[in-house]
């Protein structure tokens, strides 16, 4: 229960933020233009989504968010005859709004980090009754609340941090400052995260 999910290994969200932006750079080498590079690296992680939900024949809910902006972005650049626009709001455009429904799930007394808990132990029968008493817990489903609160705050900001570059920068500088943007997000964020996990570690062990 206390091993870090594989998926949100450090080395793994490090490839996630940094691998777009060196596939980028390499195309736009390629290709030689900034806006057609960054179409390209758009629809790759949409043609990969695809292949791997029709090989699980499911997609979890924050893929079907990812792909469904992708596809809207990607679209909407090719109706507009290149315009840029879509591509460069598109992450801006899923991180914020979960962040923002964190929030309001945190105000209105039943946190999004708790409903997907609840719905794990729904999914694993064998274990169900554990995962239940333990989120019945007070104290464990505040710590939840906190959480799903810190989750909320820098997703909300990663969000409105894209949105802004995306409207303010130009397409060149575009996917290294919001690269760069979501590093110093990212990475405030899981220092925050660990901290407060650290000291909530620390806070059972001295009770």
């Amino acid at each position: 229960m206390n091993e870090r999910p594989p998926q949100l290994s450090p080395l793994r969200l490090a490839a996630g933020l940094v691998l777009p932006l060196a596939g980028y750079l390499l195309i736009r080498a390629v290709v030689g233009s900034a806006t057609g590079a960054l179409a390209i690296t758009t629809a790759v992680p949409a043609v990969w989504l695809i292949v791997v939900g029709i090989a699980r024949r499911r997609l979890d809910p924050v893929g079907v968010i990812v792909l469904v902006t992708t596809l809207v972005a990607l679209a909407a650049y090719v109706l507009t005859g290149g315009g840029v626009l879509a591509l460069k709001l598109r992450r801006g455009a899923v991180t914020g709004p979960i962040g923002i429904a964190a929030l309001a799930s945190v105000a209105l007394g039943r946190p999004l980090l708790l409903l997907v808990a609840e719905r794990v132990a729904k999914l694993n029968p064998d274990r169900r009754a554990e995962i239940e008493a333990r989120l019945a817990e007070s104290g464990r489903r505040r710590v939840i609340a906190v959480l799903t609160a810190i989750v909320g705050a820098f997703f909300t900001l990663d969000g409105a941090s894209q949105i802004a570059l995306a409207l303010t920068v130009p397409t060149g500088n575009f996917v290294a400052d919001s690269t760069a943007a979501r590093i110093i997000v990212v990475g405030t964020g899981l220092i925050a995260t660990s901290t407060y996990l650290r000291h909530q570690k620390q806070r059972m062990q001295r009770g």
